[in-house]
């Protein structure tokens, strides 16, 4: 009863309002991302509909157009620019970008006077990868144009058929094929790298607030019953220190529970929304292969990962949500020990640096390159901080690395047992009242010069 009374206390003090509010907050910005970034990534790599300003009345563009018409692969939306002034046609029209073809462009084509000009204008984005992908896709709309013209002059010009007009513009194919974990699908390695690379960012980000703002809870716990007076009333009751100790834990564990599944959760459907039918087009897009000579089976990047053993199955899931709770356990349990330090709210701050460092070191290296092909010597570094392993977990499950996953696993497990030792063994002696880290402030408050481990 004592313990269940004491859990209770704890669970109050961890789970508050401001906490679910952060959890739930967690899990809707992963997945409000990955609709968003699932949705932009689908507009910008949308080939389908153009914008063309068409200046030339000639019967040559006239035809050109028409056939891109009846080929039905592109919708045209025809609009007319009243001036040379782009931006201020932009924005009258209310249009992003636009093809124009200008006057004289058939002219130039059928009489073999000069390359014909024809001109894009694209609306500078606010940054951001969708607004390169857009540039992208406005290029492919005018390679369209471009191919039917060449087709037109093959044949207008020089009296080539349809079959000598495809051997001369295609005279190879290059087929692309990835190779991983010992299958192969012929799809783009580049496309393949641009998703997984999205994939990789947002769980370090999420990890990196997760792992702080838990450590920050427990550190102002700890911290304020010292200050408080109120953890020598607890320890001083007819209650086994242990059993204090193991209700904090206790509470803290079911914390990062809490944690771990909302943060999964949000990631599993950011996921969803990242894999969805964009990937189709950025298929296309990237490969520059016509779906139709894809491998049977492989029709989007999607499947092309599947068949290649990159998708995260429900015991990927599982298996990551493991090792983020261990890794939120460690942070707890090393906030447990520096939390009981702190004399201040100051001095918190400062306490929660060790961590805040030991977080972004993996944080920014695994966000910039491949820890397993690093050296030797700074893999062990690396890998020595026990948080770098849920940084990679993904990446392990992804590429089938299972023995580095399984013993950065086991390495967490072992270092989450020494902090709770060392933690168990500062809760049972009265070094949890005579440690201390204050400034000097807050020594100077007390009358008395700082101690020497104060300063």
């Amino acid at each position: 009863m004592k313990f269940g009374n004491l859990l209770k206390k704890e669970l109050r003090e961890l789970i508050t309002k401001q906490a679910l509010i952060s959890m739930v907050f967690t899990m809707a910005l992963l997945i409000f991302m990955g609709q968003i970034m699932g949705g932009a990534m689908e507009e910008g790599f949308d080939t389908s509909k153009i914008t063309l300003c068409n200046q030339d009345d000639s019967q040559f563009t006239a035809g050109i157009l028409k056939k891109i018409e009846a080929s039905k692969a592109t919708e045209i939306n025809y609009v007319t620019f009243e001036s040379d002034d782009y931006a201020a046609e932009l924005e009258r029209l209310d249009i992003k970008n636009a093809v124009i073809i200008p006057k004289g462009y058939g002219e130039s084509i059928t009489e073999k006077k000069e390359p014909a000009l024809i001109k894009f204008v694209s609306k500078m984005q606010a940054g951001g990868i969708t607004s390169s992908i857009s540039t992208v896709s406005g290029a492919d709309v005018i390679d369209e144009i471009q191919n039917v013209c060449m087709n037109e002059v093959m044949s207008g010009n020089y009296g080539l058929t349809d079959s000598d007009i495809a051997l001369i513009r295609e005279p190879m194919t290059t087929v692309e094929y990835t190779v991983n974990n010992g299958k192969t699908a012929q799809v783009s390695a580049s496309a393949l790298g641009a998703i997984t690379m999205m994939q990789s960012m947002i769980a370090p980000f999420a990890i990196f607030f997760l792992l702080l703002m838990a450590s920050q809870m427990i550190m102002t716990a700890i911290s304020t019953e010292k200050i408080d007076k109120t953890l020598e009333t607890l320890l001083s009751a007819p209650v086994s220190r242990m059993t204090v100790l193991s209700a904090k834990m206790v509470a803290a564990v079911i914390t990062a529970l809490m944690n771990a599944l909302f943060m999964i959760v949000g990631f599993a459907f950011y996921m969803m929304g990242m894999m969805g039918s964009a990937t189709a087009e950025m298929s296309t897009a990237v490969n520059g292969i016509d779906p139709a000579v894809m491998t049977e089976g492989v029709t989007n990047i999607g499947q092309a990962m599947a068949d290649l053993g990159l998708s995260l199955t429900p015991l990927s899931y599982v298996l990551f949500a493991v090792q983020l709770f261990f890794t939120v356990a460690i942070g707890l349990s090393v906030s447990l020990i520096l939390g009981a330090m702190a004399t201040d709210i100051k001095s918190v701050q400062t306490l929660v640096m060790p961590i805040m460092i030991a977080v972004m070191i993996p944080f920014f290296i695994t966000m910039f390159m491949d820890v397993n092909s690093m050296s030797a010597v700074f893999k062990f570094v690396v890998y020595a901080i026990p948080f770098t392993h849920t940084y990679t977990a993904l990446s392990n499950l992804m590429n089938g690395n299972m023995l580095v996953f399984w013993g950065g696993l086991v390495y967490q497990i072992i270092f989450f047992a020494v902090c709770m030792f060392l933690a168990v063994r500062m809760f049972t002696t009265d070094k949890l009242f005579t440690m201390s880290f204050s400034t000097g402030s807050a020594a100077k408050k007390r009358g008395k010069k700082p101690l020497p481990n104060e300063q």
